[in-house]
């Protein structure tokens, strides 16, 4: 029970700072396309990989990101005041997770979307492993 509420609080960390530096306006460092992951990426970042943004995608990916940061901001804090997360802290983070994802897949293309429905894939087949206890 501990390991999955260590991993699940990693992820959402990962999930903030990718956040809160998207709301900063950071780029990625010189030399990363598009389609590339930077070390230890937040979700969004590896929901879009390899996939090819236009510039205006990535506007409106930026603006979904940022309109999250406030509600898992609040969340964080209220699992780091207790140390742990509850299973309605937990839902709560799921609940919009699954919200800022569909918002991610409407701004793509069809064929983006496949793409983006096999990275999704990708990474809730990690998540089980973990929760699971594999690797």
């Amino acid at each position: 029970m501990k390991v999955i509420r260590i991993a699940t609080l990693a992820a959402a960390l990962c999930v903030g700072m990718t956040s809160v530096a998207a709301a900063q306006g950071a780029e990625p460092p010189k030399g990363q396309g598009q389609g590339e992951m930077r070390r230890g990426g937040g979700r969004s970042e590896w929901l879009l990989k390899d996939i090819t943004l236009t510039d205006a995608q990535k506007e409106q990916a930026k603006t979904i990101r940022e309109k999250y940061v406030p509600q898992q901001m609040e969340l964080r804090k209220a699992a780091q005041a207790t140390g742990s997360i509850d299973d309605a802290t937990r839902a709560k983070m799921q609940d919009l997770q699954g919200k800022q994802a569909a918002e991610l897949r409407a701004i793509l293309t069809t064929d983006q979307q496949v793409t983006f429905d096999k990275n999704l894939a990708e990474m809730k087949a990690r998540m089980d492993a973990r929760r699971n206890g594999g690797s």
